[in-house]
């Protein structure tokens, strides 16, 4: 019994991991071996009880990849997990829905239209096998079982409709993620893009399936049904059929799909079902998997690509001779021979699979009748049993009914054993032709292997034939060109000695001429040298000063913006002795000075700054004197620095100094940045955290008397959409109390856990920055919670817009999340408190989300009533609405990108004035 619970454990341990590395957040295909894991899994257990119980302790609304690799997952349990997952995931559609729901209100990623089909496509699946239990997850049925399902006429009609049904649910969910696809501009050579398409594998399988069956069953239907009555699914029919051509005319194209789905090919035109001689020469098309568990996509040919490539550039390696070559036809005769010999090989290939899977198919009908004779067996055995001991409890006088009872049930005991004994030669027979077949096609893969050998020493041979006829070519070449070389070198040569000796001479008379030119230049040359250098000097000083003032005129914009920067002050102290020092260089009074005047410049513009910002971070009383007196020295630098004054250089870098003197004064004299008040930090707390329990208990008796109110002033829709959203707010505004309550538990058992025999307020004095982050929580709480009363008491009178309740919504619950982090900071991993809280945070979540899908229907639900009834305008009168229309929307964008913008610069702004108020605290 130990070694089984061993083993029992080892099982649900291994399905548990399976399943969350399966379903993780990473935009990668669903892994085949995880997946692999799982269903077999489901066999051996006979139940998916271990998988849905493990996906319902995960929170599948976190991220989109969650909620599409378990779609995926559950997909691939349908068609290849055990029998009975149809049957027991079909009490679970309620999940599906509330996802797709969910992700079509919260449509944050380019998954959710896909999430949304994916999950309707699942639902609607699962109703299909509940409803027709015969039909196997992986939709094989053989002969005998379509024509028991073609045997009900009414049945028939009604399942056609269901398949069409089926058939528009895959061909919307490859739609959505084609559209995700160009959109995103994502192909299908990256994770993310592989991610999205894998699911469209099952797609194509099943797609092959259901238009199978609907081909069969309709001509079925009009040999029955006279065809007005089927122009319903004629219509249908077409449409499908042309998206199904589509759908595998696109996905052919995709490399992805290459190496894993064969996918089938539609003829040009759908099958005329008035005619039933098309049911003769239709043809049912097979999609299936190249490798079953593969996790690279790779093929057996892989390597044809290279052979055609090769067959296709030979033709253009023809000698540019007229005449025939005997090497050439060679290598034509021997490159139509590897063909021939490789399609061969492939169609041979070709057949033993598709033999192959006949009998799998074969195999697995036989198992499933082998297992209902066993049971049928076992049955029987029971009841002879149960007969057995009921006899021996009976009266004498019933013996002989008894006898005759016993003996019948023995004689249907030993029937079904007979044909138990028959089923299983059968199934042993099955099983030995199998086994045969894997055999034959083991000795085909020989058989290619050799032949790819033999194909690859006949390439050899026909690259040395190449080589030998280009190295013959490039020998004439070579000769040609060097007996024509020879004949002309003569005459070169001495043409060349001619032109020598002229050049000779002409550079003797040059050298002449320039010892002459040269002694007459070098006198002019330095007096020129010594004003170029002087010019230069005077031009440099001159951009220099040009380009200092510029920095000085940047420094004066950027004084505007230093309260919005913290700065030390005992950092700007030494940086004011160290501009102290430099401005105090004698050789800044030399107008030529263009190094120090440049490094003086570039110092004092970032000392100026940072001691403004260091004086609004110290105090802000001193601030403004700070500000005034760097004005005063910005404007005395640029007088000091340009050339447009009457002053010396001497007189204006004096007048400098001191001004920059008084600025080191007032720096000096700054107060220095005093620790925050850790005395009263803690009763802060409490008397924060009751004004929060107050706005929160006012928030909800507000909430309850604007009800009452919109009872009274409202009817009809109106007040439907009005009692939705405030019964949500109502929830919401209860889970958050909860929330509260369960944070308070908390905080008290931390502090309880952390204060080491001391007082709580020596507890919240140790730990002040802590008890500064759940003060600020609370403040935000009862902030939001008074915002969100005001917005839904705006959207029921009329006043307000819907917008606004759905942002302050989202803003409580970004408190409350606050609140719940700063809580947990310090909590025990372990505490049952904790866990209180955490589920309480989610339940805030939920209720969010519930907010602003009631929000969002109501808008709808509004909207709807305003008909867009457009018949009472002309021709000329609708095209000028429309690009009306089309105008208001470019505006709508336009305005929609500007307040994008406004947000993003006022989040900025305030994250600054957090970090201000945090400094000043």
């Amino acid at each position: 019994m130990d070694h089984r619970a061993q083993l029992r454990e080892a099982f649900v341990r291994g399905q548990l991991e399976a399943v969350q590395k399966a379903i993780t957040k990473n935009e990668v295909p669903l892994k085949p071996k995880h997946a692999r894991t799982i269903i077999v899994g489901t066999h051996k257990e006979k139940s998916s009880g271990i998988f849905w119980h493990t996906v319902g302790r995960i929170q599948l609304e976190k991220h989109p990849v969650l909620t599409w690799k378990f779609c995926h997952l559950v997909h691939k349990m349908l068609r290849d997990g055990y029998r009975k997952v149809p049957e027991e995931t079909y009490r679970f559609v309620g999940r599906f829905t509330q996802l797709a729901q969910f992700w079509k209100h919260l449509n944050t990623s380019g998954y959710g239209p896909c999430i949304e089909a994916y999950c309707k496509l699942l639902h609607d699946r699962v109703t299909f096998h509940n409803k027709y239990p015969v039909v196997p997850g992986k939709l094989d049925l053989n002969e005998s079982q379509l024509k028991t399902l073609e045997g009900d006429l009414d049945n028939m009609f009604e399942m056609t409709i269901d398949m069409l049904d089926q058939m528009d649910a895959l061909l919307v969910l490859q739609d959505r993620v084609y559209e995700m696809m160009n959109s995103l501009r994502w192909n299908s050579l990256i994770p993310q893009g592989q991610c999205v398409l894998s699911p469209l594998i099952i797609a194509i399988l099943d797609t092959s399936k259901f238009y199978d069956y609907l081909v069969k069953m309709i001509f079925k239907l009009h040999s029955q049904v006279p065809p007005d009555a089927l122009e319903g699914h004629r219509s249908r029919f077409r449409t499908i059929f042309e998206r199904t051509k589509k759908f595998y005319e696109e996905s052919s194209n995709l490399q992805y799909f290459k190496y894993l789905v064969s996918i089938p090919t539609l003829p040009s035109h759908a099958p005329n079902f008035l005619q039933q001689s098309d049911l003769e020469s239709y043809r049912t098309p097979h999609a299936y998997l190249h490798s079953e568990g593969s996790e690279d996509g790779t093929s057996l040919n892989g390597h044809d690509g290279e052979l055609l490539n090769l067959a296709e550039e030979e033709p253009q390696q023809a000698s540019p001779s007229s005449q025939p070559d005997p090497r050439e036809e060679q290598i034509v005769m021997l490159s139509r021979a590897v063909e021939d010999e490789k399609f061969a090989k492939e169609r041979l290939i070709q057949e033993a699979r598709n033999r192959i899977e006949q009998y799998e198919n074969r195999l697995l009908q036989m198992q499933g009748e082998f297992d209902h004779a066993k049971r049928e067996a076992d049955e029987n055995r029971e009841e002879a049993q149960r007969l057995k001991n009921e006899l021996a409890l009976r009266d004498s006088s019933r013996i002989q009914s008894d006898d005759a009872r016993v003996k019948e049930a023995e004689l249907k005991a030993s029937g079904a054993e007979d044909r138990f004994n028959k089923m299983k030669g059968v199934y042993e027979k099955f099983r030995s032709e199998h086994v045969q077949a894997l055999t034959k096609l083991s000795e085909l893969q020989k058989l290619l292997e050799a032949s790819d050998k033999t194909k690859f020493d006949k390439d050899a041979e026909i690259t040395a034939l190449n080589r030998k006829v280009e190295e013959a070519q490039r020998e004439t070449t070579r000769a040609l060109s060097k007996a024509e070389g020879d004949a002309g070198a003569v005459d070169e040569m001495r043409t060349q000695l001619a032109k020598a000796d002229i050049e000779v001479e002409e550079l003797k008379r040059t050298i002449d001429n320039l010892r002459e030119s040269h002694a007459t230049q070098l006198v002019q040359s330095s007096a020129d040298e010594a004003n170029k250098i002087l010019q230069a000097e005077q031009e440099i000083a001159r951009e220099s000063g040009a380009g200092i003032i510029k920095m000085f005129e940047h420094c004066e914009e950027e004084l505007q913006n230093a309260t919005s920067i913290s700065y030390p002050p005992h950092l700007v102290q030494s940086a004011m002795s160290n501009l102290v020092t430099v401005i105090g260089s004698a050789r800044l009074d030399e107008p030529l000075a263009a190094k120090d005047s440049v490094f003086a410049g570039h110092l004092l513009s970032t000392t100026v700054t940072a001691a403004a910002s260091a004086a609004y971070t110290a105090s802000i009383e001193s601030y403004e004197g700070v500000n005034e007196q760097c004005k005063k020295v910005l404007a005395t630098a640029k007088v000091a620095f340009g050339e447009d004054s009457s002053l010396s250089r001497a007189d204006k870098m004096r007048l400098l100094r001191d001004h920059v003197a008084n600025l080191n004064q007032l720096i000096t004299s700054l107060p220095l940045q005093t620790d925050i008040d850790k005395e009263v930090v803690g009763s802060e707390l409490e008397q924060e955290m009751r004004r929060m329990d107050e706005a929160i208990r006012r928030a909800v008796q507000e909430i309850e008397a604007i009800q009452r109110r919109a009872r009274e002033n409202t009817d009809g829709i109106r007040l439907e959409v009005n009692e939705s959203i405030l019964a949500n707010c109502q929830a919401l505004m209860s889970v958050i109390m909860q929330l509260v309550a369960a944070s308070r538990e908390l905080q008290i058992e931390i502090v309880a856990a952390g204060r080491q025999g001391g007082s709580p307020a020596e507890f919240y004095k140790r730990n002040h920055q802590w008890t500064e982050g759940l003060l600020s929580a609370a403040k935000a709480v009862g902030v939001a919670a008074r915002v969100l009363v005001e917005s839904a008491d705006g959207v029921v009178s009329g006043k307000g817009k819907f917008e606004h309740l759905i942002v302050a919504a989202q803003e409580i619950a970004a408190s409350t999340a606050q609140l719940f982090v700063s809580s947990r900071v310090k909590a025990d991993k372990d505490s049952a408190k904790l866990e209180a809280l955490s589920i309480a945070s989610k339940a805030v979540n939920q209720n969010t989300a519930q907010v602003v899908a009631a929000v969002k229907t109501g808008q709808t639900t509004l909207n709807d009533g305003d008909s867009l009834d457009f018949s009472y305008l002309s021709l000329h009168a609708a095209k000028k609405e429309e690009m009306e229309s089309q105008v208001r929307m470019l505006e709508l964008e336009q305005s929609l990108n500007q307040e994008r913008a406004k947000l993003a610069a006022l989040r900025k702004q305030h994250y600054h004035m957090a970090q201000l108020v945090a400094n000043k605290s």
